[in-house]
This record gives structure tokens, sequence and C-alpha cells, in this order.
């Protein structure tokens, strides 16, 4: 088993000394370590969809300008599956990531190795099965006073059967699926009630308190207390006074990702951190690409994260689950 390592920011040292003076100008070169800007930082964030990519960069110093990690190329990158067969990745510029021929498998153990001058990286992750979504119904209040004497609350009930026996993991998120030349609206989606965005509150709040899943991208859960169940999730969501002469569909993406343990703790340490809510924003496949900070890594040798996802989705129209705008 591999020992999980926690990398703490230098902020922490140096902000003091940024607070002696509003115009003075510091050097923090003596701050640097340079050992630490060698370091490997990894990320493979894997799916039965797509073909095995692996990102290898090295950290910046928190104050140094930059807009994009550049990739180190020239390395060694290896995965290996259940056969126990090591197949070497090649680097590809335009993705600027090192790919496979393959794609993983559902339930597939695999094993990643990166050999540099100096130093050997080394991670493994377990690809999770897929969990369907069974059903999504929906019910319409409104209009009623929530912000406005004109807004809509829809709420969601999307069951799901959790895989019993085993310890498992998810990520739910739900998004406007309106074609470009469609007049839609999406709202605010609040996690705030069932019962497994209180589990996850429960966690978090053992480090920070008062944290609570008021976002909008969608959040990770894990199936403490509901395991093996056939499990319906309740989530609301809020659209402030919407155009109903205007509007005909409200077409959603309705996400249930299956995640994998390390997925799991990396996102839950980045909530219990207090990041911007758009750390969990938009497609899953940019999470972990991070600089390493007091974050959750997997990653032997080096920073970053092996993870893995297994996605289900269900598409629904809700004016057509609820019958329309309701009218006074």
């Amino acid at each position: 088993m591999f020992k999980f390592r926690y990398l703490f920011h230098m902020a922490a040292v140096v902000l003091p000394l940024m607070l002696l003076g509003c115009e003075q100008d510091l050097d923090l070169d003596r701050y640097k370590n340079p050992e630490m800007e060698k370091m490997y930082v990894v990320n493979s964030i894997l799916n039965p969809d797509s073909v095995i990519g692996v990102s290898v960069t090295h950290p910046f110093f928190f104050s140094t300008p930059h807009i994009a990690f550049n990739p180190v190329e020239g390395l060694d990158v290896q995965v290996a599956g259940e056969y126990g067969e090591w197949e070497k990745l090649v680097y590809d510029a335009g993705s600027k990531l090192y790919l496979s021929g393959r794609k993983p498998a559902a339930g597939e153990v695999l094993k990643l190795k990166v050999n540099g001058d100096t130093e050997t990286v080394l991670s493994y992750d377990t690809v999770p099965h897929k969990v369907e979504i069974e059903n999504v119904e929906a019910t319409c209040e409104g209009p009623i006073h929530i912000y406005w004497d004109t807004d809509y609350r829809f709420t969601y009930r999307i069951t799901f059967r959790d895989t019993p026996g085993e310890e498992n993991f998810y990520f739910l998120a739900i998004e406007d699926d309106a074609l470009s030349y469609e007049f839609s609206q999406m709202g605010q989606v609040d996690y705030t009630t069932d019962y497994v965005f209180q589990v996850l509150a429960n966690m978090i709040n053992q480090d920070i308190q008062g944290w609570q899943p008021d976002g909008v991208f969608g959040y990770p859960f894990s199936d403490k207390g509901i395991e093996g169940e056939l499990y319906t999730i309740t989530v609301s969501e809020v659209l402030q006074t919407p155009l109903v002469s205007m509007i005909e569909k409200l077409p959603r993406r309705v996400n249930l990702y299956s995640i994998s343990r390390p997925y799991f703790e990396y996102m839950v340490s980045v909530l219990a951190m207090d990041y911007d809510e758009s750390a969990l924003k938009g497609n899953l496949l940019s999470l972990g690409l991070m600089e390493p900070t007091k974050i959750y890594s997997n990653i032997e040798g080096g920073a970053g994260l092996m993870g893995s996802y297994n996605l289900s989705t269900k598409r629904v129209e809700l004016l057509q689950l609820t019958g329309g705008w309701h009218k006074k």
C-alpha cells in the first residue's frame, strides 16, 4: 500500500512577511526549493470511454507568473493492467499527454510508473463499475416566493442502486442540456437537504466549520448509510423569474459518476481547503490538475492524482416531466 502524502504550500511562511508593508519589495528567491521544483506532478484521470492518458509537469513556485503547466517530455511512462504486462505510453504533443493505445476496463486495477532521470513515480487505482441511474422523477412548484414572487422550484428524485458488499463513491451533477439554438435557463441546484450530502458536510466540518454543499456544480458522496440500497437522492433547482412565455423546454442532463476512492478523497480535500467552488466545476477530467498544496495525493515519489470514474447519464425534460409551467 502506498503512503499517501500531503504537500504544504509555502504561502503560510511568506504571507506574514508580505503584510509588513504595503509597498515593500520582497526577494522570495531564498524561499525556493530547487528539489521541489524538479518534482514530478503526475495526473491521470481514467474512464472506460477514453484511452489512458497521463500528464506529467513540474510545480511552480507560488509567486511565479504562469498560465499553464508545461509538460515534461522524454520520460519513460508505463502502465500495467490485470495481466501485469507493462505498456510504454507515447507522448502526444497535441494533447500534451502520454497516451496508451487502449481504454481501461471497469473493475481493472491499473498501475502507473514514471521513470525520470533521478526519480521513479508510482501509483495505482481501480476503475469503478458503472452504476446506472434507474429513474428520474421531477415535480414543480411555482410561481412562488423564494427570491421573488415569480420563482419556480423543481425537485428531482434520482434513483440508483448502490453496489452491495463494497465501499462505493459517487459524484452527482445536473447540467443544462439545451442545444445552442434553444432558449432555456439553468437555475441554482440545491444539494443541501439530502442525507448523502449531509454526511459529506459532516466529514468536511471536522476540519472547517459551517461548510455546506451550497454550490451549483455538483458534489461527491459516499455510500455510507445507504450500502447496497435502492436509493433515491432528492435535490432541487430554483429558477429565478424565468421567462415562461418564451421557454418551451428545460432539458437537463443528470450525471452520476461512480468514482474511485482516491478521486473521492481528492475532492473532499479540495472542498475542505475551502477552495473557490469552481474547483469542482466542469468536466471531471480537469480535476487533479492543480498545484501541489495541502491536497490529497496518491502519487508515490511526486504529487498529483491518479483517479478514475465511470459515468451514467440520464437526459430528462423538466417541463415534460412536470406538466409544463404552472400559472396562478
